[in-house]
């Protein structure tokens, strides 16, 4: 898969949980890639979803989205 695709498919993956209403409680990086953990304020228990990020361009995509919320995408 190219890494266009691949970065297609996370920014979906980013966008489609904040459109259902997650936020990000943990950021976390290693040699792997960009650990992002996401928390629904909705549910009574904060369901969570963890994201592994492994294109540069979706790490950046994420920080965009973290400086600037308001923008839609």
């Amino acid at each position: 898969m190219s890494e266009y695709i691949e970065f297609q498919a996370e920014k979906r993956k980013i966008d489609g949980y904040f459109e259902d209403g997650y936020e990000i409680s943990i950021i976390t990086e290693d040699l792997s890639g960009m650990h992002i953990e996401f928390a629904s304020p909705f549910a009574a228990d904060r369901e969570k979803v963890k994201l592994l990020l492994t294109t540069p361009e979706a790490r950046k995509y994420i920080a965009t989205r973290l400086l600037y919320p308001q923008v839609m995408y």
